[in-house]
């Protein structure tokens, strides 16, 4: 990576990082419009929920970057993604949600945290970019390997998050209604995340097209089965 890419570089990503966020506030406008202000014991559970599963996510992350190659570890992480959020998330549902705002709330707040982290893992990334230690170079060769290291035009990051916020909210809502789906979303959740991050290497476009359409079929999916139960 020239020194000249590298100037460009970091900006782009910087801009990249605060264009996901608006999308988080989309979210937070829509709801409250539609269902009212947000009960704080959902909100901040949907939260603290997301937060739980990552730090799940941890330990198999570090036992994979020992045991396995880059990217076989990458795909033991993202594969694992869908069982640490929707065990958790069913937990959270079944102690939790009593009703179908609880859930949209749940939903928001468990997306709205991931947002956040993000933009800051962006803004992270792009201060990495100009740093010429050994661990900086090491850490750029993983994000490139992981398709983070490319400037996309901020409208694409915002479009990804929303799709990832209707997906968190049709999951939260689906479980609200049938938690033995959580079979169903383990997997589903797991693939989504896994065709996400190797589309975005070889079609950007298509990508955030087929998670889009993913998006709003799964939060159809989870207000009908809501809305019916």
């Amino acid at each position: 990576m020239t020194d000249t890419v590298d100037a460009r570089l970091a900006p782009r990503l910087r801009l990249n990082a605060v264009a996901v966020l608006p999308a988080a506030v989309l979210a937070a406008v829509v709801l409250l419009v539609v269902v009212g202000a947000p009960p704080a014991l959902p909100l901040l559970a949907g939260a603290g929920g997301w937060l739980l599963a990552l730090m799940l996510r941890q330990p198999v992350a570090l036992l994979a970057a020992r045991r396995l190659p880059r990217d076989r570890a990458a795909a033991v992480v993202g594969w694992f993604s869908g069982p640490a959020e929707e065990l958790v998330r069913v937990l959270l549902v079944l102690l939790l949600i009593g009703s179908v705002p609880d859930a949209l709330w749940a939903g928001f707040g468990w997306a709205a945290i991931e947002v956040l982290l993000v933009a800051v893992n962006t803004f992270v990334i792009a201060g990495l970019v100009n740093r010429d230690d050994e661990k900086s170079r090491e850490a750029r060769e993983l994000l490139a390997a992981q398709g983070m290291m490319t400037p996309h035009h901020p409208a694409w990051g915002f479009l990804e998050r929303v799709s990832a916020i209707a997906l968190h909210l049709g999951f939260t809502l689906a479980l609200f209604a049938a938690p033995w789906l959580v079979v169903l979303t383990i997997p589903v959740h797991s693939a989504v995340n896994m065709l996400a991050v190797r589309g975005v290497r070889t079609n950007l476009a298509l990508t955030e097209a087929g998670l889009a359409v993913a998006g709003a079929a799964v939060l159809a999916g989870g207000l009908a089965l809501a809305l019916a139960g």
